[in-house]
């Protein structure tokens, strides 16, 4: 994977970052850490940014309880930024095969432009009770990734509320957009070429953005 996979929120970068603003650690949560993939050694990181700055060049890593680092050695980032009120999906390259039962650790985030040192968050986290609510509400599933002919995508505990579904390819350009009502709803490849996509969910000011691969 190049170092710099060009997420389509590049498009609106010099919107968020003509004034720079420093970022609030306590206004990011971290979700869940997930999805260990032994075979292409990944794991998925799954943040959320309360804050009302945009994070350039996020770069995650997460370490074990005795400090050693499992996922991210190479301090590399993978989207080009963390728009506010955007829940990331971080897919990056790790050092385990799974993660134990009540798995616990340090994830650190970071804006590498930014002066701050990075963010450190103790996993499992109690997140504010702004972000907590939030985070109950962003029940969103998507699969199978990688995918070969249909993106499934799962929508839960919003009932009757609209939600738009935007795929970008990785140069920023929106190959395939959904409006819906539904809590479920499913996306055929078409004439879609094979790599790396990203698909946006958005329902009123919440937005989830998770990386997909077609085969």
């Amino acid at each position: 994977m190049k170092k710099i996979t060009l997420l389509f929120i590049s498009i609106l970068a010099f919107t968020f970052t003509s004034n720079s603003q420093n970022m609030t650690c306590g206004s990011f949560c971290i979700l869940n850490i997930d999805n260990v993939d032994s075979v292409n050694n990944t794991l998925d990181v799954t943040i959320y940014n309360g804050d009302s700055v945009f994070v350039n060049y996020p770069i995650v890593i997460v370490t074990n309880s005795i400090g050693d680092t499992i996922a991210n050695i190479s301090s590399l980032f993978y989207f080009f930024g963390h728009m506010p009120l955007d829940t990331l999906v971080h897919t990056i390259p790790a050092t385990v095969d799974s993660l134990p039962t009540g798995f616990t650790g340090t994830v650190y985030y970071d804006d590498p432009t930014d002066s701050i040192a990075p963010c450190a968050y103790a996993y499992p986290m109690t997140c504010s009770v702004g972000i907590n609510e939030y985070a109950s509400q962003s029940s969103v599933l998507i699969y199978p990734n990688p995918a070969s002919t249909v993106i499934n995508i799962s929508i839960e505990n919003f009932s009757n509320s609209e939600t738009l579904v935007s795929m970008y390819d990785v140069t920023g350009r929106i190959v395939k957009n959904v409006s819906t009502t539904e809590k479920s709803l499913s996306i055929d490849r078409g004439d879609l070429r094979s790599g790396i996509y990203f698909v946006q969910v958005k329902i009123g000011d919440s937005i989830v953005t998770k990386k997909v691969v077609l085969e």
